[in-house]
C-alpha cells in the first residue's frame, strides 16, 4: 500500500491530534516527530513507532519523510514552514498561516518558489453543514448575500490550557476560523474592518489578553459581516463550544448550528468533556470534520491534486486579522491590505 510518510513538527496538543488522525488513515503513517522539547518528541514518536528528533533540521535530514505537518504555536510557523519547503517537502500548516504580514508574505513567496503541495488546515471547510451552506451561497439559492454572522466561543477552562496563551488572543485562536469560513463561503476578500475587545478573567492569567473580540466587517462585494469570538465561557456551559453561522441573502436565509461536536460526555461534574476527536467511523477512520481535512491533505499530496485553502487564501485571512488587531488598537475602521 502506497502510504504517505509524514513528519510532525510540534509534539503538543495539536501535534498529538495530527498523529492520531494520520495513524488512523490507511494511506498515511507518522514517520518522525520533532520538538525542541526532545522528551515530548520522543514520547509521541514512541506511540507512533516513529523516529524522534530535537529540531526541524534533524527531521528534514530524514529522507524517508515525504510531507510535514507544522503544529507549532500560531506565531511560530514561519521558520519550520520555510525550512520544510526549502527541503522539498509538502507541508500542512496548522491555522492561521501567520500572525504578521511579513511572515505571511515570506511563506507565500516560499510556496511559489518551492512548487510543493501546501495547505493551511482550516478544517471547518470540511464540515458537511458548512459544505451545504457554501453550495447554497455559490449556486445563488439565497440570492445576493447581504449579511453573514459567525459566532465561535469556547470555555475558559480550555483557554487556560494553552501554554503560550500570553502570545495569542481570541482573534488568532478563534476568529481565524471565522474569517476563513466567511471568505470561503462567499469566495470574497475582506475589505474593511472595525473591532472591539473586552478584558476580564483571561487577563488574570495572561495580562493584556482579552476575553472576547467582536468585529464588524465589509467584504469586497459590500456584504456586511459580524464575527464574534469569546474564550471565557464558564465551566458550566454544557455544550463545551458555541459555533453558529447565519447567511442572509436577498432571497433567503440559511443557518447552521455547528455544535455540539461529534461526541460530548456529560457527567456529575460541571461542564462537558469533548470527545470529538475520538469518534471512529465504520472503516476505522476518525469520523470528524477535522480528521477529514487531514485526510484531504494526504490524498491531495498522494495523487497530485490541488489543495485548498491555497497559501494566497490563507495569507488573506492573516491580512484581515492583522487589520482587526489594528482596529482594536486605533478604535477606527481599518482597510485590509489588497482591498
Amino acid at each position: 500500500m502506497d502510504r504517505l510518510r509524514v513528519g510532525i513538527v510540534g509534539a503538543g496538543v495539536m501535534g498529538r491530534h495530527y498523529a492520531k488522525a494520520l495513524r488512523e488513515y490507511e494511506y498515511a503513517e507518522v514517520a518522525a516527530v520533532a520538538d525542541v522539547r526532545f522528551e515530548a518528541a520522543e514520547a509521541l514518536a514512541g506511540e507512533c513507532a516513529a523516529r524522534a528528533y530535537g529540531s526541524v533540521e534533524e527531521l528534514l535530514a530524514d529522507q524517508t519523510v515525504e510531507a510535514v505537518v507544522v503544529a507549532t504555536p500560531d506565531f511560530a510557523h514561519r521558520e519550520p514552514v520555510l525550512a520544510c519547503l526549502e527541503a522539498g517537502r509538502a507541508v500542512l500548516c496548522e491555522k492561521p498561516l501567520a500572525t504578521i504580514h511579513e511572515d505571511a508574505a515570506a511563506i507565500a513567496e516560499a510556496v511559489e518558489r518551492a512548487g510543493r503541495p501546501f495547505m493551511v488546515n482550516f478544517g471547518n471547510r470540511h464540515r458537511p453543514s458548512a459544505l451545504k451552506l457554501r453550495e447554497a451561497v455559490q449556486t445563488g439559492r439565497l440570492g445576493t448575500p447581504q449579511y453573514v454572522y459567525v459566532r465561535l466561543n469556547e470555555r475558559l477552562s480550555k483557554t487556560l490550557t494553552i501554554p503560550w496563551l500570553a502570545r495569542t488572543s481570541p482573534v488568532w485562536f478563534l476568529m481565524s476560523h471565522c474569517a476563513d469560513l466567511v471568505s470561503w463561503l462567499l469566495e470574497q476578500e475582506f475589505s474593511e474592518v472595525t473591532a472591539r475587545v473586552a478584558h476580564g478573567v483571561v487577563a488574570q492569567t495572561a495580562p493584556g489578553v482579552p476575553d472576547l473580540c467582536v468585529c464588524l466587517a465589509t467584504m469586497a462585494s459590500g456584504c456586511r459581516v459580524a464575527l464574534e469570538t469569546a474564550w471565557n465561557l464558564p465551566e458550566g456551559f454544557a455544550p463545551n463550544i458555541d459555533f453558529f453561522v447565519q447567511v442572509i441573502g436577498d432571497r433567503g436565509v440559511l443557518q447552521a448550528d455547528l455544535v455540539p461536536h461529534d461526541l460530548n460526555l456529560y457527567a456529575a461534574t460541571a461542564g462537558a468533556i469533548d470527545h470529538s476527536f475520538d469518534v471512529t467511523g465504520p472503516r476505522g477512520y476518525g469520523a470528524g470534520w477535522w480528521q477529514e481535512s487531514v485526510r484531504y491533505f494526504v490524498d491531495g499530496v498522494r495523487h497530485g491534486r490541488p489543495l485548498r485553502p491555497t497559501v494566497q487564501e490563507a495569507a488573506r485571512v492573516t491580512e484581515a486579522l492583522v487589520a482587526v488587531d489594528r482596529a482594536v488598537q486605533t478604535g477606527g475602521a481599518v482597510q485590509c491590505r489588497g482591498s
